[in-house]
């Protein structure tokens, strides 16, 4: 671990905020928003959502390490994002953070990718996530949203398979028989870009300062992909979580994530997502237990593809052992 020195932008999680930023992307998961639920968990308390604590992440680093994420350069943007999560965040847990550079010491070649990877640790010490991001910059004599001739191909609509029974469903059966097709997210106002911008702390110009945007590389002031990514996670877990499924509720867990910005999401925008499983894997130590890994794809209202990410669950399966599956 980092010296404890070079840890910065210290929060503490409290009730409050893990309201606030239920109320912020939609996700009111019991186990985040009833104390009193949280209390009769293995834990013994509720804890804060994961992509809480990923968003205090990137807001800490632009804020503290904005010369490493290229805050004051126009033609330079956050493009991938990854995350794992090791352990719970608890109410009252104090995050800290550290990051450090990887690869290219600089972004002079045209497109050239700057990565940062990063922890996050409580005031006890322990690791609590741990992950990487990506930064880019704006190829010389291109145009601010340079993606327009190389958009990422939506998914083809798909519709979930009719429920066979109201068994349970195992994580072995999620990749054929899981939840899968298109939901509706929500439109996206100055006011959502603001109020997220407040919450995890992230100044990024390209979200809060117009007249640095219209010269940027979007030409207008967007949403932090994390804003959007989050709104994705929270109607795709609602309906995830309508499915019976086997084992105990409190083994279910939010493992990690990982998304590529596409295109730039604008005030005004309305958001759709696309979703389906992608594959299952019965962990060692636990084999009651499988990682499953879900495809999250967001479109705005002329459907092309603005974001695209993968969220790691932790899902209970059925007696039968798991076969190898894969996309």
């Amino acid at each position: 671990m980092k010296d404890q020195a070079e840890w910065f932008g210290h929060r503490t999680v409290t009730a409050e905020a893990v309201a606030t930023f239920a109320s912020l992307t939609g996700d009111f998961s019991r186990i985040h928003v009833d104390q009193h639920f949280g209390a009769s968990s293995p834990l013994g308390t509720g804890f804060a959502h994961g992509l809480l604590s990923a968003s205090w992440a990137l807001g800490s680093m632009t804020r503290c390490a904005g010369d490493l994420i290229g805050r004051a350069d126009p033609d330079s943007y956050v493009s991938n994002f990854s995350i794992r999560f090791h352990s719970p965040v608890r109410f009252g847990d104090t995050l800290a953070f550290a990051c450090q550079e990887v690869g290219p010491s600089d972004l002079q070649k045209d497109g050239e990718t700057r990565q940062l990877n990063f922890s996050l640790a409580n005031q006890r010490g322990a690791v609590s996530a741990m992950g990487s991001l990506g930064i880019r910059k704006r190829p010389v004599g291109t145009s601010p949203s340079p993606w327009k001739a190389d958009l990422t191909q939506s998914w083809p609509l798909e519709k979930s398979p009719p429920p066979s029974s109201s068994r349970a469903l195992g994580a072995e059966e999620m990749v054929e028989l899981g939840p899968r097709g298109s939901l509706p997210i929500r439109s996206i106002t100055e006011t959502d870009i603001v109020n997220f911008a407040n919450f995890s702390g992230d100044p990024n110009p390209l979200s809060l300062d117009a007249e640095f945007s219209k010269k940027a590389i979007f030409g207008s002031t967007t949403a932090s992909p994390m804003l959007s990514f989050s709104l994705g996670f929270s109607v795709w877990l609602s309906e995830l979580m309508k499915l019976p499924m086997p084992g105990i509720p409190s083994e279910a867990g939010h493992l990690g994530d990982r998304w590529q910005v596409v295109a730039p999401v604008f005030a005004g925008d309305t958001l759709e997502l696309r979703h389906r499983p992608l594959n299952a894997r019965r962990t060692r130590s636990r084999p009651h237990l499988a990682v499953t890994t879900f495809g999250l794809q967001i479109l705005n209202q002329r459907e092309e593809v603005v974001l695209q990410g993968e969220a790691d669950m932790m899902l209970a399966t059925l007696d039968e052992p798991i076969e190898s599956q894969s996309r």
